[in-house]
C-alpha cells in the first residue's frame, strides 16, 4: 500500500440500479446549493440533533457562503488525497451527501459520514451510497479500516451500519459536540477482513434490491442560485485563508516548559535544535518500544535517525499542535533526554487529540506517568482540548497501567488499527475527557495547578 496521497478529485461512482432508480456519487457543485439548502432546511428535525453544534441558527448555517466554502474545501482535500466527499444523486436528483474523511494512506484508515434526504431514506439508498464508497476506499484507495462515530440515540444510523457490516467497537466518552453539548458516541468500524465475497455493493443489492421499484423523489420548488458576487467573495476568503496557512511552518509556537512540583527532576519542554545527539541516543535505546516486531536491521534503524531526519522533524513541528506531526515535547530527567510526549491528530472542530508518550527503558514507568500527567494538564488547560485518547496494545499491561494511573478509561477495542509505533493489530482505546488525574497516596484527585472545567 502506498503511503503517498493520490488525488481523489473528479471521482464519480455508479450508476448502480436499486429499485429501478439510478444511484450515482459525484463531486459537489456550486449549482447544488438550492437543492442542498432546501432539503437541509426541510429535514432539520432529523439532522440537527446529530449534527455539530453552532452558535448560528439552522438557516444561517445553510447560506450560500457556507456551501461555496464546503465545495472548495472538499475539492482541495480531495486533490491532497485526504478526503473523498460526494453528492448522492438518485435519478439525477440531489439526495444527500456521503464522504470518506480523515483519509490516512499510511495507516489505511478513514472515517465515513453520511446524510440522506428523508424522501429516499429507508429504501436502502443511503446504504447503497455508503457501500459504493466503502468498496472504492478498500479496493482503490487501499484502506484497511473505515470507522463511523454514531450517537447512541441515532438508532436508525446504528441499524444501517450493522446491516452494512460495521461492528461496534467502543463507546467514546464526550466525543462529539452535537445539540449544544458534548455527547458520547459509539465507534463502529469495518476492516478489510469484513468485506463480503461479492463486496459491499453486491451484498447490499442482494439484501435490498428485491422490492418493487420506488418512485423517484419529487422536486419541490427551489429558490434561485445565489449571486455570482457571493461566490467570488466566499472563494476569495477561502483562498486567502489557505495562503495564510502556508505560513504556518514559519511560525514557531511559544516555548513550553512543564514541571511537576512533586517531581522536579522530570521536565516536559519544547525540543531544541541542539537535542539531536541525545534524541538519537534515546531513540536507539528505545527501539523495542518504538518499533515492535520491526524487520528493520539495527544498522538501518540507526541510519533512520540521522541529523537530516532530526532537522526535518524539528522544523516540521515548529508550529506546535497545529503541525502535521502535532505537538512534540522532550522529556528530561535530571537534565538528560529521556523520551518524548506527543499530542497529534488534532481535530480543531471538536478539540480532540491523540497522545503517545515513550521513555527510555532505563527509566521506570513512574517517569512516563509523570510526563503523561503533565501533558494532559497542559492539553486540558492552556490548549483547551476536550478529549485526549491513546491506543494501547492488549498485551501492553505497563502502558495500560500508566493510562489508568492518569485517569484514562478503557472504552473498547479497535480492530486492525495502526498505533503510533506503526504496528497494525488490535488496540485498546483509552481516553480522558474532563481533565488529568493526579496520584496522591494511592488516591486520585484533579491537578491543583490547572483544574479544567467541563465544557458544554
Amino acid at each position: 500500500m502506498s503511503t503517498s496521497p493520490t488525488s481523489l478529485a473528479r471521482i464519480s461512482l455508479g450508476p448502480v440500479s436499486l429499485h429501478g432508480n439510478a444511484v450515482v456519487l459525484r463531486q459537489a457543485r456550486i449549482a447544488d446549493y438550492p437543492h442542498w439548502r432546501r432539503i437541509r432546511l426541510r429535514d432539520r428535525r432529523y439532522i440537527e440533533p446529530f449534527w455539530y453544534s453552532s452558535t448560528l441558527d439552522w438557516a444561517a448555517r445553510h447560506c450560500g457562503t457556507h456551501w461555496v466554502r464546503e465545495c472548495l474545501t472538499s475539492r482541495a482535500e480531495a486533490r491532497a488525497g485526504r478526503r473523498l466527499a460526494t453528492v448522492i444523486e438518485v435519478d439525477g436528483r440531489f439526495a444527500g451527501q456521503v464522504e470518506l474523511g480523515s483519509i490516512d494512506t499510511a495507516t489505511g484508515a478513514a472515517e465515513l459520514g453520511i446524510w440522506v434526504d428523508t424522501e429516499v431514506a429507508r429504501h436502502g439508498i443511503g446504504g447503497m451510497a455508503a457501500a459504493l464508497l466503502m468498496d472504492y476506499g478498500l479496493e482503490q484507495i487501499g484502506l484497511e479500516r473505515i470507522t463511523a462515530p454514531i450517537s447512541p440515540e441515532n438508532i436508525a444510523a446504528a441499524h444501517g451500519a450493522a446491516e452494512l457490516g460495521f461492528r461496534r467497537e467502543a463507546l467514546m466518552g464526550r466525543y462529539f459536540d452535537v445539540g449544544g453539548a458534548r455527547r458520547d458516541h459509539e465507534l463502529w468500524a469495518v476492516t478489510r477482513a469484513d468485506v463480503p465475497p461479492n463486496g459491499f455493493v453486491g451484498s447490499w443489492l442482494d439484501r435490498y434490491d428485491t422490492r418493487a421499484p420506488q418512485p423517484p423523489a419529487t422536486e419541490d420548488a427551489t429558490e434561485g442560485s445565489f449571486p455570482r458576487i457571493a461566490v467570488l467573495v466566499a472563494a476569495a476568503r477561502f483562498y486567502a485563508g489557505r495562503v495564510l496557512h502556508l505560513l504556518d511552518p514559519l511560525r514557531s509556537a511559544r516555548p513550553i516548559r512543564l514541571v511537576d512540583p512533586e517531581r522536579q527532576d522530570v521536565v516536559l519542554r519544547s525540543r531544541r535544535l541542539s537535542d539531536w545527539r541525545r534524541w538519537r541516543a534515546a531513540r536507539l535505546s528505545s527501539r523495542a518500544a518504538l518499533a515492535p516486531d520491526s524487520l528493520i536491521a539495527d544498522d538501518a534503524w540507526a541510519r533512520q535517525h540521522g541529523r537530516l531526519r532530526w532537522l526535518r522533524q524539528f522544523l516540521g513541528a515548529r508550529p506546535g499542535l497545529r503541525a502535521a506531526s502535532g505537538l512534540v515535547l522532550a522529556i528530561e530527567v535530571d537534565g538528560g533526554y529521556a523520551g518524548e510526549a506527543r499530542l497529534f491528530d488534532l481535530d480543531m472542530f471538536d478539540r480532540n487529540a491523540r497522545m503517545f508518550v515513550w521513555t527510555d527503558p532505563s527509566h521506570g514507568d513512574d517517569v512516563r506517568t509523570v510526563a503523561t500527567r503533565l501533558l494532559l494538564t497542559h492539553a486540558f488547560g492552556p490548549l483547551g482540548l476536550c478529549r485526549v485518547s491513546t491506543a494501547v496494545e492488549p498485551g501492553d499491561g505497563r502502558s495500560a497501567d500508566v493510562a489508568a494511573r492518569v485517569g484514562m478509561t478503557r472504552e473498547g477495542r479497535m480492530r486492525c488499527y495502526v498505533g503510533a509505533t506503526g504496528h497494525r493489530g488490535d488496540h485498546d482505546l483509552w481516553a480522558v475527557t474532563t481533565g488529568p488525574v493526579v496520584e496522591t497516596d494511592g488516591e486520585a484527585s484533579a491537578p491543583s495547578a490547572i483544574r479544567p472545567t467541563e465544557r458544554q
